[in-house]
């Protein structure tokens, strides 16, 4: 875990009385009164943390005299014991809090008894959380039911720091598939408007007819980074560690890689706890490219069922599976259920869910395996779902326009077919058309197309030779395609208007849904996405089905490249045994492999290959032998001897070895593996 700077925490014994410091250790502090009082203010520590009270019509409380700025993490666990308590961040005015200037966040009790949380600001006597006389319901929630909890444990102030944006949390506990999970829900952002630093300011509030306090344990600031690490000499591996992007942090599953992979100064493969650990390519510190999940409707749920909406985490979960020189291999596990963690059919005992395994080699090219697993027992009938929506993710402050080209999507086939979707953001001009004829295609190769950036690809095969392995519905047979209408249609709103459409409930969000499956993005200080193409994956699943794509990077211009890796994949030419030491099994989709066998008592693979399609080059090929055991690999092409680790990779996994060789040819070509 990066190690965060804690620049403000309480931890003394002291007791203020009427803004008298009555111990040393407490001139590290000052008291502030704020509004009406100017006195009966308290202040003391116990073994439970800060205690402060009030008993005049004011708020009082205690602020750090250390500024603070940049990006930065500001909370609190609070225990009430009477009357309305937060945290404000004041502006700095010439050494001392600025009163008209400051944001906050507050808990208090309503006149029904409910818990309430309200954000507040005030900006230059300019209030930005009000609507004329009226509250804005954006800024103030009532803790009364299961989706916002019933009781506010801790309250947070974030700030990302690029996009001048801070966000505004408290903590909650809920109860979901017979667990109770502590997360955070989000208020409404709210923009910061100068560069001023802060002061941090734990308070209670009273109105004057009783003694308002509350204990607030571990109040403190840190200073988070605004980025993520860059991992240019980190190597080719699967890490778990603290990933950062657009100014938060969180748990994830990151695979970097080296110098056999064009981009690897700054892309990487992550699942992050802060996107539900939906996985995505990291282009830069500005964006990254997702290729999605499984999707369904119906079954008594409202929405989408999806993993988007897990965000306390009780289902999705991202685990490291391999990670050695030669391969690394992540799974990641998540349920079908709407973000009112209702799953599909409601079965007491089964849910939809649905495992996905990715699988990487140095060169930075995998395979993307998703088994999905469908309740089949219930009065509901299974229907349509989605398997991918490849789209991009931006963090707060950009507009998707600064990223993305404006033809966006490209797909491409074997046979030098490529059809083009370009978004006309002006509001006149109409939708791109959805093309029918790469239904029928034998393969899609899915691009999306980024300004100055590589492209992010996904490989869809349909063909005879594949689709049972890797499409077990094809389009030719129903009415999927690639694309969807309703993604080429979205255009921008609010602060988006003439650009890209926006959703801002992804990733990162903890606001409630405005709708019932997504919410529009509004501001450009929100971090959002913008899926360009849903793909479909089968009519009605009956039992567990899986699907294979081929995931990957490129230039931005480098069509045959990626028809070659294509080509590699689908058809890489099956092999030639020259000796009796081993047999060829088969070309393995999901692991992007030709399978050997040989026998434990003579090890070795003599083979020749020839690349199946005219005119394609078989591009750094891998090969699995089982039953090899654990012994070194040593390899021969073309009577050349390769130099491990410089022209091939290997490793020993159970009793196979896993052998990436760095390699191009079009011709016959023959290996010796002993």
């Amino acid at each position: 875990m990066r190690k965060k700077e804690l620049i403000a925490v309480f931890a003394f014994a002291l007791i203020l009385i009427q803004g008298i410091c009555l111990s040393e250790e407490a001139k590290r502090w000052e008291p502030y009164y704020f509004g009406s009082a100017t006195e009966g203010g308290l202040a003391a520590e116990n073994e439970e943390g800060i205690i402060l009270s009030l008993d005049k019509a004011g708020a009082f409380g205690l602020y750090n005299p250390s500024k603070f700025s940049g990006n930065f993490d500001a909370q609190a666990e609070i225990i009430s014991d009477k009357g309305p308590c937060g945290m404000i961040l004041f502006k700095d005015n010439g050494g001392k809090p600025d009163p008209s200037n400051f944001v906050g966040i507050e808990r208090k009790t309503d006149g029904d008894g409910n818990e309430t949380v309200r954000v507040f600001a005030i900006g230059d006597g300019q209030d930005f959380t009000r609507k004329g006389a009226k509250g804005d319901p954006r800024f103030e929630y009532v803790l009364n039911n299961d989706s916002f909890g019933r009781e506010a444990k801790a309250l947070r102030i974030l700030k990302d720091e690029k996009s001048g944006c801070f966000h505004f949390y408290y903590k909650y506990e809920r109860k979901v598939d017979g667990e109770k999970k502590e997360g955070w829900m989000e208020l409404s952002t709210l923009p910061d408007w100068d560069d001023r630093p802060f002061y941090f300011y734990p308070y209670v509030k009273s109105n004057g007819d009783f003694t308002a306090k509350a204990v607030f344990i571990r109040p403190m600031v840190m200073l988070t980074p605004e980025d993520d690490g860059p991992d240019k000499n980190t190597g080719f591996k699967a890490s778990r560690r603290d990933y950062t992007f657009s100014g938060f942090s969180g748990d994830a599953v990151v695979v970097t890689f080296d110098r056999e992979f064009p981009f690897y100064e700054k892309a990487k493969f992550v699942f992050w706890s802060e996107a539900e650990y939906i996985p995505w390519w990291h282009i830069d510190d500005k964006c990254a490219v997702y290729y999605g999940f499984c999707e369904i409707r119906g079954g008594g749920t409202e929405g989408s069922d999806e993993p988007t909406g897990d965000r306390l985490l009780r289902w999705t979960k991202a685990e490291i599976v391999e990670s050695n020189k030669a391969r690394v291999i992540v799974r990641w596990r998540y349920v079908l259920a709407d973000p009112e963690y209702r799953w599909w059919s409601m079965d007491p005992i089964e849910k939809p869910y649905v495992d996905e395994w990715y699988c990487f080699y140095p060169d930075g090219i995998g395979v993307r395996k998703v088994t999905y697993t469908p309740i089949t027992t219930t009065k509901y009938e299974t229907g349509w779902n989605g398997i991918s929506e490849l789209g991009v993710v931006r963090r707060g402050g950009v507009k998707p326009s600064e990223i993305i080209e404006q033809k966006a999507v490209s797909i491409l086939n074997l046979d030098g077919k490529r059809v083009d979707y370009s978004w006309d953001l002006s509001k006149d001009q109409p939708p791109a058309k959805r093309d029918e004829d790469t239904k029928n295609w034998p393969e899609a190769i899915c691009r999306i197309n980024l300004k100055n950036r590589p492209a992010v690809f996904e490989v869809f095969a349909q063909g005879e030779d594949a689709y049972k392995k890797t499409f077990p519905a094809p389009f030719k047979d129903w009415s999927g395609n690639y694309g969807e209408d309703w993604a080429f249609e979205t255009k921008g709103g609010n602060e988006f208007e003439g650009d890209f459409g926006v959703f801002s409930h992804w990733p990162i969000s903890k606001m409630p849904y405005e709708e019932p499956d997504k919410t529009k993005g509004k501001y450009i200080r929100e971090p959002g996405h913008t899926p360009l193409l849903p793909v479909a994956g089968h009519p009605k699943v009956k039992g567990p089905t899986t699907w294979a794509m081929l995931v990957g990077m490129s230039g931005s211009g480098e069509s045959q490249y990626v028809r070659d890796r294509t080509s590699s994949w689908i058809s890489p030419g099956d092999a030639t045994m020259i000796d009796e030491n081993a047999e060829f099994v088969e070309n393995d989709y999901y692991q992007r492999a030709l399978v050997f066998e040989t026998d434990k008592s003579d090890r070795g693979c003599h083979f020749t290959m020839y690349p199946k399609i005219m005119s394609s080059i078989v591009i750094n090929p891998v090969f699995i032998i089982r039953n090899w055991g654990n012994f070194p690999v040593s390899i021969n092409m073309n009577g050349k001897t390769l130099k491990e680790d410089l022209d091939y990779r290997y490793a020993i996994e159970g009793d196979s070895a896993v052998i990436w060789v760095k390699a191009r040819f079009s011709g016959l070509t023959t290996f010796l593996i002993k």
